[in-house]
């Protein structure tokens, strides 16, 4: 999955439990995090929720 195109993009997120987030979401590289996946934070109210992309089922991008 290309995480990189939903950087900086109002996205629903459903994660591989079912859950639908809908927020902000910012691109984390897996090496510059120091990581083994590419990752996806989403700003749900005033914190930051962050999915692994083997934690994320599906994104839509939202207008």
């Amino acid at each position: 999955m290309n995480l990189l195109q939903y950087n900086n993009k109002k996205v629903s997120l459903t994660d591989v439990e079912g859950k639908v987030w809908s927020g902000m979401a910012h691109y984390c590289d897996a090496e510059s995090y120091d990581e083994d996946e590419d990752m996806l934070d989403i700003k749900v109210g005033n914190e930051y929720i962050v999915f692994s992309e083997s934690e994320i089922y599906s994104v839509e991008i939202l207008n």
